[in-house]
């Protein structure tokens, strides 16, 4: 059984990443991808305790200052730099009778609407809307193991 997704963040830069930052682990792709704007990131953990059972991102004309009611969110605009609409990602840990998120995955194309990922669902919000560039679309999953990295010391004799 895959290891459920516990918490989520943001990583937010000038350069291109992500930086490592243990005990979170990155998507690769910036959600400013062919946009300008800061670098930014999405993070998570992984643990099997109060498990994150719904995300989504919501796009609004203007900054906000709360997530919406019951959502938990890290209030960091997904587009900050970039322009158009301003993006946040939220979601909602160990709601009774829904699967553990297990993955996420964001998609950078020129398709106005979300291909089909097998194994993850789309989220019909395109992160880059009204900033121009690609269209990223976010998927999640209930079923697919995220593929952590393996870590490497390398000592200079």
């Amino acid at each position: 059984m895959a290891t459920p997704i516990q918490q989520l963040t943001n990583q937010v830069d000038d350069n291109p990443g992500p930086r490592y930052q243990p005990p979170w682990e990155f998507l690769s792709i910036d959600t400013n991808t062919g946009v300008g704007g800061k670098y930014i990131y999405i993070g998570y953990t992984l643990g099997q305790e109060n498990p994150v059972t719904s995300v989504d991102f919501v796009a609004y004309s203007q900054a906000q200052a709360n997530p919406p009611s019951g959502w938990s969110w890290t209030g960091q605009d997904l587009k900050e730099g970039a322009g158009g609409k301003f993006i946040y990602m939220v979601w909602k840990n160990g709601e009774p009778g829904k699967q553990p998120i297990t993955a996420l995955q964001l998609l950078v194309t020129g398709q106005s609407s979300p291909p089909h990922i097998a194994g993850y669902q789309a989220i019909n919000q395109d992160l880059n809307q009204g900033a121009g560039g690609p269209y990223i679309w976010p998927y999640y999953s209930t079923t697919v193991q995220l593929q952590t990295k393996e870590e490497a010391v390398l000592i200079k004799a």
